[in-house]
């Protein structure tokens, strides 16, 4: 069940037309588009990571298109809200999705109904960045490793607790995928608000937690980070291993992307597309998304279809072994 950056940038190869950066007339002779705002709807809540990046965003595509772009936030049911919203809005281009991966790789696997299809609803556009999580622990915790992590678990089956945001979100999946591979029993305790208060008091031990939020905890000294989920060394933490140089199919990273309503003409799709790839392209678009803790991250919408299909298949095939629902 593995998945490398490697494979991403394989999906993500291709060059982009010039012609995606020139205005759109439709065939038949319509208005031009843009003409008027355009609507990101976006599942995070104001000031969440996703709401920080999505307005980073809007912001240049409104310069580069000469039209407003405004950001609204649809947070809740694990980002279906926001989804849902744009999976039903007018497919002419002025209403776009602004999400992270787990709406499309993880959400069809964990809801048993969902109020629109994900495959045939929604069309996708640019994926823009992507960041993994850091495994900390409380600091009163005696381990500093993987390897000792496991061994203590082993100890101590069952009575290791982790923390996360919820059933079926990353940072409960990816503790579940070690627990699967390092054979070991660990305590889940699934959160409505953010659990890292009770990380850092010792009311529960440890959890996998997305980067941008980590970082400052760590550089803190809140709490002890033990290994990165991502395929490589974070490269603010480049001494602090992977958990996969221990357990290699224990790699996870979640990512930011762009999707549109399914029947949203592709020169659109490819105008965004370019525009997108050229914004998170600029230096400061660069450094704002490193300095966050996440990388910028570019593909063609087929190479994304493909990202999405690839993390589907993981996280479905170790949702279906473990039995995880919401609902």
């Amino acid at each position: 069940m593995s998945t490398t950056r490697r494979d991403f940038i394989a999906c993500a190869a291709g060059a982009f037309a010039a012609a995606g950066l020139l205005p759109w007339h439709a065939a038949n002779g319509q208005q031009a588009w843009p003409v008027k705002p355009i609507k990101l709807v976006n599942m995070g809540p104001p000031g969440s990571p996703p709401d920080t990046y999505a307005r980073i965003y809007a912001e240049r595509l409104a310069k580069a298109f000469g039209v407003p772009v405004v950001v609204d936030n649809r947070p809740g049911a694990g980002a279906n809200l926001a989804s849902d919203a744009v999976a039903k809005a007018p497919p002419d281009g002025y209403t776009l999705l602004y999400t992270v991966s787990s709406a499309f790789v993880v959400n069809p696997f964990i809801y048993r109904k969902l109020p629109f299809d994900v495959d045939k609803d929604l069309k996708p556009v640019a994926p823009l960045l992507t960041q993994g999580s850091f495994v900390v622990v409380n600091n009163d915790l005696p381990v500093k490793s993987i390897h000792e992590l496991v061994a203590y678990a082993k100890e101590h089956p069952g009575q290791l607790a982790y923390a996360s945001y919820g059933v079926g979100g990353f940072p409960h999946l990816i503790m579940e995928l070690l627990s699967q591979a390092a054979k070991i029993q660990m305590l889940h305790v699934p959160y409505k608000a953010g659990p890292m208060t009770d990380v850092i008091s010792g009311q529960v031990q440890l959890m996998a937690e997305p980067a941008a939020s980590a970082i400052p905890m760590i550089k803190a000294g809140k709490v002890r980070p033990i290994a990165y989920t991502g395929p490589k060394r974070h490269a603010q933490f480049p001494a602090l291993p992977t958990v996969a140089e221990t357990y290699s199919e224990v790699v996870s990273f979640g990512w930011h992307g762009l999707w549109a309503p399914a029947g949203v003409p592709g020169e659109i799709v490819q105008r965004l597309n370019a525009e997108l790839t050229r914004i998170t392209r600029l230096p400061e678009v660069m450094t704002k998304i490193q300095e966050l803790g996440s990388e910028p991250l570019s593909a063609t919408p087929a190479a994304m279809s493909s990202m999405v299909r690839l993390e589907a298949k993981k996280w479905g095939g170790l949702i279906r072994a473990k039995g995880i629902t919401v609902d």
